[in-house]
């Protein structure tokens, strides 16, 4: 079932590994980390004296090579008030530090690209942590100045691993599990990511989001089952840019599901509400968002199906909620030739009193599954 899953990604690689790469941030202890191992021992980090000779002054430091000292000012490469010395200074760039940096620039490096596909806004509260975490390190005055290595060394490794500071050993840890996530071997690396993905999955942040997926989970297996388009021939990310996140297809139908995307880039229309926010100065906004969008092709003829869900039982609210998907369809209604229906998905105690020839708004809950399928059967009914 996964790896079925994994083949029809219309992403294909990339989008693969960027799930990998967020289950393993998430799910691997990384934001404890960055949040408070990474602070515990910024101002305990490990470093050697090194004896260095420079030239000072006029103020004479360390121990003066007087020797050298006589004959540069006989050969005029220092002045009269110039001194040879040998100083001592602290030195960080010690194998377990340059491990340090390595991993924190890694992990900076794997949010900012999960960052830049999937949005700020977007990111799971452990990333911004991570995200946050790295940040500090990196202003650090002694942290910030180490040397960040190409690649990580055996001896790096087995020096953080012997190191007596618990937080070095830990560190060693997390470079070994995202080198096997990033490892050059093709088949060490999608084994890594297979075993990821298996078994953690990442969960909705809250109540809300938890019943937009149950929605779109049901859309997805209402047209698999109830509508017989059989499982989805590809799938695809909720991403930034993304396109739809699943599509279906048989010989004289296919629907793309799109989800959080607005009707106007997905499918280059003119909306009345931009219209009217372009011709005016002082108003600015972007283009509405329907929940879920279906873009149906029946027999060449297109069909648009708009679903919006509102968690809420109160009967004012829902009431209202109408309201903004009769805006949904005024908006985008002028741009599109052929039909467009909506169906307003809530959690529960809604049913059907009467009937309405072929309405434009059908509400329906949740938790009554024959309900949902019937609304988008007719909806997807030429």
């Amino acid at each position: 079932m996964l790896q079925a899953f994994l083949d029809r990604l219309h992403g294909a690689s990339d989008d693969v590994e960027l799930l990998g790469s967020v289950i393993d941030l998430v799910a691997g202890g990384y934001a404890d980390f960055s949040e408070k191992t990474l602070s515990t021992i910024l101002d305990a980090l490990s470093n050697e004296v090194l004896s260095l000779e420079q030239i000072v002054g006029p103020a004479l430091r360390g121990n003066p090579r007087w020797d050298r000292t006589i004959i540069g000012r006989l050969s005029g490469a220092l002045s009269p008030v110039q001194y040879v010395s040998r100083t001592s200074h602290r030195s960080f760039e010690l194998p377990e530090n340059q491990l340090l940096a390595w991993l924190v620039h890694d992990l900076r490096e794997a949010v900012t690209e999960i960052e830049r596909r999937v949005g700020t806004t977007g990111l799971h509260p452990d990333l911004v942590r991570i995200r946050d975490g790295c940040d500090a390190a990196r202003r650090h005055h002694w942290f910030g100045d180490l040397t960040v290595p190409l690649r990580v060394s055996e001896t790096m490794i087995a020096a953080a691993l012997r190191h007596r500071r618990p937080e070095y050993r830990i560190a060693a840890k997390l470079v070994r599990r995202r080198l096997e996530i990033e490892t050059h071997d093709d088949q060490a690396r999608w084994y890594s990511i297979l075993a990821l993905l298996a078994v953690n999955w990442l969960e909705p942040i809250s109540d809300d989001d938890l019943f937009e997926l149950y929605v779109l989970v049901l859309t997805l297996d209402v047209l698999t089952e109830e509508l017989g388009f059989g499982e989805p021939v590809e799938y695809g990310l909720v991403t930034r840019g993304r396109g739809h996140v699943a599509m279906f297809k048989d010989e004289r139908r296919k629907v793309q599901v799109f989800f959080d995307q607005t009707p106007a880039a997905v499918l280059n229309l003119k909306t009345r509400y931009a219209s009217v926010v372009g011709a005016h100065r002082g108003l600015s906004g972007g283009q509405r968002r329907p929940d879920i969008m279906l873009v149906a092709d029946i027999d060449g003829r297109q069909l648009i199906t708009l679903v919006e869900m509102k968690k809420s039982d109160h009967g004012r609210y829902l009431s209202d909620s109408i309201y903004k998907v009769f805006g949904y369809l005024f908006d985008f209604g002028d741009s599109l030739a052929e039909r467009l229906r909506a169906i307003l998905v809530v959690p529960t105690g809604i049913s059907v009193t009467a009937t309405v020839p072929d309405p434009p708004i059908t509400v329906a809950s949740g938790d009554n599954r024959a309900a949902v399928a019937q609304a988008i059967r007719e909806a997807l009914t030429v």
